[in-house]
């Protein structure tokens, strides 16, 4: 069973709302234009979109996009800088970002419906981006 289904029924048993929103990757090319979508869907004013290891070669083709105001997106990596599920739920919680994008996370079911719960809190889009096959 994948990640999007065990999420969806311990979802619809325990909310009423999903804000999570899980979405599936096969290319950097489909990478770039979820990135351009989701950051168009959620520009709002004064708001941020954290984006948690983004795949960097996606994300360049989105700075090189006319159609996304690139200085309101916040990038991190937790390679470099030590992110955790509690910082991750703050984020969603403080609603100071109109979304927060996941990158290739590794959450278990009961993780996702924890965020879902901040997201709904916060009213923060939380997107999380998977990739079924090795990104080339």
């Amino acid at each position: 069973m994948n990640i999007q289904n065990v999420f969806s029924e311990k979802l619809t048993k325990k909310l009423s709302a999903n804000w999570v929103d899980i979405r599936s990757t096969h290319t950097f090319s489909h990478l770039s234009e979820q990135y351009e979508d989701i950051c168009q869907e959620h520009e709002l004013n004064k708001k941020w979109i954290l984006m948690i290891n983004p795949e960097i070669e996606s994300l360049d083709a989105l700075t090189k996009s006319t159609k996304v105001d690139i200085s309101k997106i916040l990038k991190v990596d937790t390679n470099k800088t030590k992110i955790d599920l509690k910082n991750i739920e703050s984020a969603l919680c403080n609603g100071n970002c109109s979304a927060v994008i996941l990158c290739n996370p590794s959450l278990r079911s009961e993780e996702l419906v924890q965020l879902n719960e901040c997201a709904e809190k916060g009213k923060t889009a939380c997107i999380v981006l998977t990739n079924n096959q090795k990104l080339h």
